[in-house]
């Protein structure tokens, strides 16, 4: 049994960057439950009201593929902070993979589960399967992990096509998401589930250059050690984001101008466009990142200040406390990420309130916000006490680790989970998959 890092002593930015991932997954993850209207780029439904499409091109620019990779880059984050501490503890590799092994097993059940019972569109399971490759290959040379993140980059543009072009293909929902009754839908799920399982190899492969870059970052402390990093993280940050803005216009301009394809319907040149939309999203996620170890320093910087005895100002105030509300549900992710889906099933399918037939995107995304937004003071409760979440219990009493009333580690395990927004996530490798937004997660935390 391994002792978490008692939450007090987390490192903010990964839990804040978390946090906010966890609302980018449930927009993105509306795909999943929409359903009844032709799709376009992104998976959006071709027509709509006008609000419909304000919110599908806020999406589009700033969560589609931005939140998968972002979530992925944490969940191997993590782990390049669990090899760290096993090294630092004199732990011996086969122990390290022993120990993470069991993990990323529990993780797998738990995806399975979610999968089959909840959401089509998991990426828990990915997680599991590919992030135990980056167990494996971190012990390894220092030039193999990135290498094989590197190897990975084409599996990425893959998904990016997928989406350029998914609008040609005239699908209109996931078959979960239409099916009549419960039954139907755990049926369809079952199958999807297993297939994903069999296929993560190579459906979900892509996920490891994001989780290698986070795995590469852990090993200069780039999102604890703010104050040391500063100079790498401010252009990191600024560069960043611009990117991940700039790439997402050309695709998201098709979103606003074509969605029908009556003009745009090569494939070669959406799917290209949807290449440049992922790959600006990788970037975009270490602007993220960065943004969010600088903005958790910054408040805690201040939070001490006041402590101190300093002047308080009510919006430094306001600040702080959201960017701790943000940084707790960050914690308890795991938790987020599947109380998300429940969300979704009790509202969206035919055999409850039937909304995925009924809203458009505006609808939803009102929906996912408030969801969000409720869960944390659930989070700051939690961490008040020093709880984790029911979740992140399970998986640790079932992975061996103590659960103590501590928190796992200033930067978890998280994917997004998936990636985690995912990851994530979610990745559109397959007819019926939702991209790795869809996923979160504090997968395998400290």
């Amino acid at each position: 049994m391994t002792a978490s890092v008692p939450l007090a002593r987390r490192a903010g930015g990964p839990d804040l960057a978390r946090g906010v991932s966890l609302l980018g997954i449930a927009l993105a993850n509306m795909v999943g439950w929409l359903h009844g209207r032709e799709w376009t780029v992104l998976l959006k439904q071709r027509e709509g009201t006008g609000p419909d499409r304000v919110v599908d091109v806020l999406i589009a620019l700033l969560a589609d593929n931005r939140g998968f990779p972002l979530f992925a880059m944490l969940f191997g984050y993590g782990i390049g902070v669990l090899y760290r501490r096993s090294r630092d503890r004199g732990q011996s590799v086969r122990g390290f993979l022993l120990r993470m092994g069991r993990r990323h097993l529990v993780l797998l059940g738990i995806g399975l589960a979610h999968a089959i019972l909840l959401f089509s569109g998991d990426i828990l399971i990915g997680y599991a399967i590919v992030g135990m490759f980056v167990v494996l290959l971190i012990s390894r040379h220092r030039v193999v992990l990135p290498l094989a993140g590197v190897l990975a980059l084409p599996a990425l543009g893959v998904w990016g096509w997928i989406d350029g072009t998914i609008g040609l293909t005239g699908q209109s929902g996931y078959a979960a998401a239409s099916a009549p009754t419960y039954l139907a839908s755990l049926e369809i799920r079952a199958g999807g589930a297993l297939r994903e399982v069999a296929l993560a190899v190579v459906s979900d492969v892509a996920l490891l250059a994001p989780m290698a870059l986070g795995a590469i970052a852990a090993r200069i402390h780039l999102l604890e050690q703010v104050e040391a990093n500063r100079d790498l993280l401010r252009p990191m940050m600024r560069w960043g984001l611009l990117i991940g803005l700039l790439g997402a216009m050309p695709l998201t301009a098709v979103l606003v101008l074509d969605p029908a394809h009556a003009q745009l319907d090569s494939a070669v040149v959406l799917g290209a466009l949807g290449v440049v939309h992922q790959y600006s999203g990788l970037a975009g996620a270490l602007g993220l990142a960065a943004a969010a170890a600088l903005l958790a320093e910054r408040v805690r910087r201040r939070g001490a200040q006041q402590a101190g005895g300093s002047e308080r100002g009510s919006s430094t105030s306001l600040t702080g406390a959201a960017v701790r509300g943000i940084e707790a549900l960050g914690t308890v992710s795991l938790s987020v990420y599947i109380a998300q889906s429940v969300l979704y099933l009790a509202l969206f399918p035919p055999y409850t309130l039937d909304l995925g037939a009924r809203l458009g995107s505006a609808g939803t995304a009102g929906i996912a916000v408030l969801g969000w937004l409720a869960m944390i003071p659930l989070a700051v409760m939690l961490h008040r006490h020093g709880r984790r979440g029911p979740l992140e219990v399970v998986l640790r009493r079932l992975a061996g680790s103590s659960t103590g009333g501590s928190s796992t580690g200033g930067a978890s395990t998280a994917g997004a989970s998936t990636a985690g927004a995912s990851t994530a996530g979610s990745a559109t490798a397959a007819p019926q998959r939702v991209r790795p937004e869809a996923s979160p997660s504090e997968g395998a935390g400290s």
